[in-house]
């Protein structure tokens, strides 16, 4: 659930349906090589959906779906390879889905948001650190980055371990404009 139980947006943004805008949003991921140096990379393939419910926060709620197949790390080779049965089965599982649970504030325009996300055929709980940015000026835009870690093992990808590490970082810049 996003919530306006983070006061900026509970004054500003109305309540209703909102579409993530691909143009202005980002789902990046770091992953530790050789412990050393770290891959950076990105999901180009994802959309989502947010449902603000100011003054019933239960009734809140984010789900983004990403196309495990779409990753770039700027490296054609290692991509291709990401997608095959060594790491993402892309061909066998062509989604991962994020689906919120609760948000529960922390401070001004910052929370902790949970949820579960379905990836490579398991789902398991997941927290994100989230932060709203302030809203468009005609209020219909929320914007919010999100932070957040998993360990690829508990999705059953433990392929190259010494190799490539087990904790992944993501981070998450999100537009969501709203439904009209």
């Amino acid at each position: 659930m996003v919530t306006a139980a983070l006061p900026a947006l509970a004054q500003t943004a109305p309540p209703g349906g909102y579409a993530l805008n691909r143009d202005h949003s980002k789902i990046g991921f770091s992953i530790s090589h050789f412990y050393v140096s770290s891959t950076e990379g990105q999901f180009t393939a994802f959309d989502g959906r947010l449902t603000f419910a100011p003054q019933a926060p239960e009734h809140g709620a984010v789900t983004i779906q990403i196309s495990p197949g779409s990753i770039s790390t700027g490296n054609a080779a290692r991509d291709e390879h990401l997608r095959t049965a060594d790491f993402f089965d892309a061909a066998k599982f062509p989604s991962a889905v994020f689906e919120s649970t609760s948000l529960v504030p922390v401070s001004g325009n910052a929370g902790t948001l949970t949820g579960s996300l379905s990836l490579h055929g398991v789902t398991r709980p997941i927290t994100l650190h989230v932060t709203l940015q302030t809203p468009d000026v005609n209020a219909d835009r929320l914007n919010f980055s999100a932070d957040g870690t998993l360990k690829r093992s508990d999705y059953g990808m433990n392929n190259y371990p010494g190799i490539i590490g087990d904790e992944v970082t993501l981070h998450i810049e999100a537009e969501f404009d709203r439904n009209r």
